[in-house]
């Protein structure tokens, strides 16, 4: 019974230990990450707690299970999708109107403002897709791997965004 018990407890102090390293990594990458896509900082920080309470469960139950940066952006798009569904099913306004929230004050202009609202008018999957290879670097082979798709199916997402995006672009022009 005791040595059940002392397992217990280094199983979580190790997943602490583990979760507390990998927030210290990446929390404000995705942060950053997750307030573009869902364009409210307090829905984004929201979020990015959900992921690492997913993270600490996983890792709590087993510790020697890998847990990469890749899993952390898979499971916070994840999260996002799921969150601009249910808004989307409620009938709630998107977020995307408010541009004020993602972009701080020296970085908003006309220009800032139009990028935002072609965004909006992007699918949640492409917009995972464009802010996963234009936003946060990673090539189509590591977005694909991050959102259980092809890597072709992320570059056809990508480029069919662009042509969404450029239309919505040049209307406004």
């Amino acid at each position: 019974m005791d040595n059940v018990y002392v397992l217990g407890v280094d199983r979580t102090i190790e997943a602490e230990a583990r979760i507390e390293r990998l927030m210290l990594e990446h929390q404000t990458k995705l942060a950053r990450y997750l307030r573009r896509f869902v364009n409210e900082q307090e829905t984004a920080l929201d979020l990015v707690q959900d992921v690492f309470l997913a993270a600490y469960r996983m890792l709590r139950a087993d510790p020697n299970r890998p847990l990469t940066a890749g899993w952390l952006y898979k499971t916070a798009t994840n999260h996002a999708i799921s969150l601009l569904r249910k808004r989307k099913r409620r009938g709630e306004s998107l977020p995307f109107d408010d541009t004020g929230s993602a972009f701080r004050l020296d970085e908003q202009s006309a220009s800032n403002v139009d990028l935002q609202s072609a965004l909006a008018a992007l699918a949640p999957e492409q917009l995972a897709c464009v802010l996963l290879t234009a936003y946060a670097g990673y090539s189509s082979a590591e977005a694909s791997l991050m959102l259980g798709i092809t890597a072709e199916a992320v570059r056809q997402r990508v480029c069919r965004a662009m042509r969404t995006m450029r239309r919505t672009l040049e209307v406004k022009a």
